[in-house]
C-alpha cells in the first residue's frame, strides 16, 4: 500500500512541474529522494511537504520531509510517509504495544 503512495507522490510532482527528474535510494534503512528541480531547496521542501500532505489527506499517514543536501544537479531529501503514534522499534521495556510482539502476532506466532 505504501509503495502506491510513493509512486503517486513522484508522479504528481512530475505532472505539476515541481521536479524534472527523480529517483529513490535506500541507505542504512533510510529512504532518500533525489530530485532535480528549478526551485531552490527551501521552496522545494515546502512543495514536497504540501504534495505529501495532499496525497495523505483522509488517511492516517503523515509525510516527513527532511532536507539533506544539494549539489549542482539535484537536491536530496529524506522523505517518508509515517503512521503516527505507532511504535516503529523495540525500546526493550516489553511494552504492551511492543513492536516485536506485533511482528510475531502478524507472522502467526
Amino acid at each position: 500500500m505504501l509503495a502506491r503512495f510513493y509512486q503517486q507522490f513522484e508522479e504528481t510532482l512530475l505532472q505539476e512541474g515541481t521536479i524534472t527528474a527523480s529517483r529513490w535510494g535506500t541507505y542504512a534503512g533510510q529512504r532518500f529522494f533525489y530530485v532535480s528541480s528549478a526551485f531552490p531547496a527551501s521552496a522545494l521542501t515546502k512543495r514536497l511537504t504540501e504534495t505529501g500532505e495532499r496525497l495523505a489527506a483522509g488517511t492516517i499517514l503523515k509525510p516527513e520531509c527532511i532536507y539533506v543536501r544539494s549539489d549542482d544537479r539535484e537536491h536530496v531529501y529524506r522523505f517518508r510517509f509515517t503512521v503516527p503514534n505507532e511504535k516503529q522499534f523495540c525500546c526493550g521495556n516489553l511494552c504492551e504495544d511492543c513492536f516485536l510482539l506485533r511482528e510475531r502476532k502478524s507472522a502467526g506466532g
